[in-house]
C-alpha cells in the first residue's frame, strides 16, 4: 500500500463525506442511499482527477458493499483512502466496529487498496475548532442567522462552553447543544458535519470552491429552509449537459440515466479524461465563476449567493460553447462522419415531473423500452438485436464496440466540453441499445 503526501496532489480533487456513518444511520431507505451515493461518486471521477474518502468510514457494512462490487475504484486508485500519519495499517479501522462481514471487509481492503493519503491529527481538530466557534460566534454568518430564534445570551454562553475546550469533538457539540429546542439543535448538528469534513478536506488538500455541496448532504440549502443548490452534479450534469445539449436544440436529460452506467463504464471514459486536459479547464471555468460572486463576511456561501453562482456558471458555459461547437462540427464535416446532432441521446419528456425515479440498470433498459416519451438517437453503432439470436453474443458485441470508440476518442484542447459530453452520452447511448 502505497501512502501519499497530500501536498503531492495535482489537479481537481474532491474529499468525498457521504460513506460517513452518520449519513448512513440516519438514512432509513439504504438502496435510495446507495445509488444517490454511487451517483455522486460517477459525477465526481468524471470531473475531478483525484477522489478522497476518509478511511475511517471503509469500516461499514454499508461501504463494505459498494467497493466489493466495484474494487478497481480502490485498486486502481481512482479513490484514495485518507489514513491518519500516525496509523500503521488499516485493521485498525476495524477496533470497536461491528458489523457482518467484518472479517470479510479487513481482509478485502487489505487486498485491494492501493493507495492511501496521509492527515494529521492536530491540523485537522485546531482548524475545526477554530473555525466552528469563529463562525458561531459571527452575528453574520450562515449559521448565525438560522440560530435567530434563540437569545443573545444563551448563544454567549454556548460560545463560551465551545471556547472552553481546547480540542472541540463532534461528541463534545452535542452535548453542549442538547438543551437547545430540537430544530435549532438539529441546524447547529448539521452545521457541525458540514465543518468538520470541510476541515478533512483540507488536511488532504482537496478544497473546494463550493465545499458545503461536494462535501457533505447537508447543504446550505437546507440550512436556510430554501431550495437553492449547487452541486457537482448539477453543475456537470444540469448546467454543462444542458447547454450542450441546448446548443444542438435538444431538450436536457434527467440525471437518472447515470445510474444505468456501472463504475467501469465510468472508469472506462475517465481515462481520456485524465489524458486530457478537460478536468483542469472544467474546474477552471467552476473557480472562474465562484471568484466572480464576493463572499461574505462567512467561511461559507449562502443561498443567494449560490444562485449568483449558478447564474454565473450557466453564462460561462454557453459562451465557452458559442466556441466549441462550430469547431466540433467543422471537425467532424473533416472527418465525413455524421453529425453530432444525430448522434447525441435526445430525451423528449412532455412532463418532467413525471419521470419515474431509476434504481437500477433494468429500470432505465424496461423505461427506454417501454416509455413512449423516451427518443433515442441510436448512432453509428447501431445493430438490430433481433438478428443476432444470442443474446449474450450482441451485449458482447454492443460493449466491444463501446470499448473501441473510448478507446479512439480523443478530447481536442479546442472542444473539451463538446468532445466529454460526447462521450458520456454516447456511453449512455450504447447502454440502452438493447
Amino acid at each position: 500500500m502505497e501512502r501519499i503526501d497530500p501536498s503531492t496532489f495535482r489537479g481537481p480533487r474532491a474529499y468525498f463525506t457521504s460513506f460517513d456513518p452518520r449519513i448512513v444511520e440516519r438514512t432509513h431507505n439504504r438502496e435510495k442511499l446507495r445509488r444517490d451515493v454511487e451517483r455522486k461518486l460517477k459525477v465526481l471521477l468524471l470531473v475531478k482527477s483525484n477522489v478522497v474518502c476518509a478511511a475511517s468510514h471503509l469500516a461499514s457494512s454499508f461501504v463494505y458493499a459498494i467497493f466489493k462490487d466495484n474494487p478497481e475504484l480502490l485498486s486502481e486508485g481512482h479513490i484514495i483512502p485518507a489514513f491518519r500519519v500516525d496509523k500503521q495499517d488499516l485493521s485498525e479501522l476495524f477496533e470497536r466496529k461491528r458489523f457482518p462481514g467484518k472479517d470479510d471487509a479487513m481482509k478485502f481492503y487489505n487486498e485491494y487498496v492501493a493507495k492511501t493519503v496521509n492527515w494529521e491529527l492536530q491540523e485537522n481538530s485546531g482548524w475545526f475548532r477554530e473555525r466552528f466557534i469563529a463562525e458561531v460566534d459571527n452575528e453574520n454568518s450562515v449559521i448565525r442567522r438560522n440560530l435567530e430564534g434563540i437569545s443573545p445570551e444563551t448563544l454567549r454562553l454556548l460560545v463560551q462552553e465551545l471556547q472552553s475546550s481546547q480540542i472541540l469533538e463532534r461528541d463534545q457539540i452535542e452535548r453542549i447543544a442538547k438543551d437547545l429546542p430540537h430544530t435549532y439543535r438539529r441546524v447547529l448538528l448539521n452545521f457541525r458535519e458540514l465543518i468538520y469534513h470541510i476541515s478533512g478536506a483540507r488536511v488532504v488538500n482537496c478544497e473546494s470552491s463550493l465545499p458545503q455541496e461536494n462535501y457533505i448532504d447537508y447543504d446550505l440549502a437546507d440550512l436556510s429552509q430554501e431550495r437553492t443548490k449547487l452541486s457537482e452534479e448539477q453543475i456537470l450534469w444540469k448546467l454543462l449537459l444542458e447547454a450542450v445539449l441546448e446548443s444542438f436544440q435538444r431538450r436536457a436529460l434527467p440525471i437518472e440515466l447515470l445510474d444505468a452506467l456501472t463504475f467501469k463504464d465510468i472508469l472506462m471514459i475517465r481515462k481520456p479524461l485524465l489524458d486530457s486536459t478537460f478536468q483542469g479547464k472544467y474546474d477552471q471555468l467552476v473557480t472562474t465563476s465562484v471568484s466572480s460572486v464576493g463572499r461574505k463576511d462567512s467561511l461559507l456561501f449562502d443561498v443567494n449567493e449560490l444562485e449568483k453562482i449558478r447564474q454565473e456558471l450557466s453564462k460561462t458555459f454557453k459562451m465557452v460553447l458559442e466556441e466549441e461547437v462550430p469547431r466540433r462540427m467543422e471537425k467532424q464535416f473533416r472527418e465525413h462522419r455524421s453529425g453530432l446532432m444525430s448522434e447525441l441521446v435526445s430525451v423528449a419528456l412532455g412532463v418532467l415531473g413525471l419521470f419515474p425515479l431509476v434504481g437500477s440498470v433494468s429500470g432505465v433498459m424496461g423505461l427506454a423500452k417501454e416509455s413512449p416519451a423516451l427518443i433515442c438517437n441510436l448512432g453509428q453503432f447501431r445493430r438490430s438485436a433481433a438478428s443476432i439470436h444470442d443474446t449474450d453474443l450482441y451485449v458482447d458485441y454492443r460493449d466491444a464496440a463501446f470499448k473501441a470508440s473510448i478507446e479512439r476518442a480523443k478530447v481536442s484542447s479546442k472542444t473539451e466540453l463538446v468532445d466529454m459530453m460526447e462521450m458520456l452520452l454516447s456511453l449512455i447511448r450504447s447502454k440502452m441499445e438493447v
